[in-house]
C-alpha cells in the first residue's frame, strides 16, 4: 500500500484500523472505549497515525503513544489505577500481554513544558515533534486528523527533516533518523542533515549502535564500522541507487532492502 492520497482517505485507513476484529484491535478499543472513557479528547499520535499514512496497517509495528486533553491530576490518577510507571518526558507507561501505551495530559507534553511550543488543544500537537513524519495525530472521539496541508506530499516525496528542533534526546533522534533513512530509503532534508553532520560522531556512534543492537532484532548501525561510514551512507544524496547497487548492498548491509518496511 501507498501513502495515503488525502487526509480524508488517511482517515479512513484509521477508522477501518480501530474496527477490524482480532484480539489485539479489541483489546486496544477496550482500553480506549473504557479506560479513558472519562476524558472527552484524546489523541493517538507518533508512529500509528505515520505508519497507516505511509504504508496502511503492514506498515505499523510500534507502541500506542496517546495524547489526554484532560487534568494532569486525572490522568495521573489514572496512572495510579492502572499501575502504569512514569516515563522520562513527563507520561506514563502502561503495558499488557498485546499492547505497551504511552500516554501524556495535553499540557505535559515534553515541548509544552519546556516553552517550545504553545498546547493548548491536540490540534497544537503536530507542532510538537522533532521529526516532520511524526507531524500528525487522530483526534479519537472526533475522528479527525491533524496535519500540514505538505504533511502527505512529503511522505510521498520520500523526505524526512526536522520540525521542532529541541528535543530531549540527540542520540535517541540520531538512532531514529538513521533508521528511517535507511530503512525507508527517505532523504533527509537541509535541517537534518545538519542536526546529523554536527552530532554523529564516534562517540555518539557507539552509543547508537549498543541502544540500537539491545532495542531491534535487525540493527542497522552494526553494518558500518564507525561514525564516518555512517553519515556517509546517511547523507548520500541519492540513499536509493546507494542501495540498489551490489557492491553498496554489501558495503551497507546484506538483505537491508528486505528490512525497509
Amino acid at each position: 500500500m501507498s501513502v495515503a492520497a488525502s487526509i480524508p482517505l488517511l482517515k479512513n485507513r484509521i477508522y477501518r484500523y480501530f474496527r477490524e476484529a482480532g484480539s489485539p484491535h479489541k483489546a486496544l478499543r477496550e482500553f480506549l472505549n473504557v479506560e479513558l472513557k472519562d476524558f472527552d479528547r484524546i489523541a493517538i499520535v507518533g508512529g500509528l497515525v505515520r505508519d497507516l499514512a505511509r504504508k496502511g496497517k503492514v506498515g505499523f509495528r510500534s507502541d500506542i503513544d496517546i495524547v489526554i486533553d484532560g487534568e494532569v491530576e486525572k490522568v495521573t490518577e489514572l496512572a495510579g489505577r492502572l499501575e502504569a510507571t512514569p516515563n522520562r518526558f513527563g507520561g506514563f507507561g502502561w503495558k499488557s500481554d498485546l499492547w505497551k501505551i504511552d500516554f501524556w495530559a495535553l499540557g505535559t507534553t515534553w515541548a509544552s513544558t519546556n516553552g517550545h511550543v504553545p498546547v493548548a488543544e491536540l490540534s497544537d500537537i503536530p507542532k510538537t515533534t522533532f521529526f516532520d513524519c511524526d507531524a500528525v495525530c487522530y483526534d479519537y472521539r472526533a475522528k479527525t486528523v491533524h496535519a500540514s496541508p505538505d504533511y502527505l506530499p512529503r511522505l510521498r516525496a520520500r523526505t524526512i527533516d526536522i520540525n521542532l528542533l529541541p528535543n530531549p534526546s540527540v542520540e535517541g533522534n540520531l538512532l531514529r533518523a538513521a533508521r528511517r533513512i535507511l530503512l525507508w530509503g527517505f532523504r533527509p532534508g537541509e535541517t537534518l542533515r545538519t542536526f546529523i553532520d554536527d552530532h554523529l560522531d564516534e562517540a555518539s556512534f557507539r552509543s547508537i549502535a549498543d541502544t540500537e543492537a539491545g532495542l531491534f532484532q535487525s540493527p542497522v548501525t552494526q553494518a558500518f564500522d564507525g561514525a564516518a561510514e555512517l553519515k556517509a551512507a546517511l547523507l548520500a544524496d541519492q540513499l536509493t541507487s546507494l542501495l540498489n547497487t551490489a557492491a553498496n548492498e554489501q558495503l551497507i548491509l546484506p538483505g537491508l532492502r528486505d528490512l525497509r518496511t
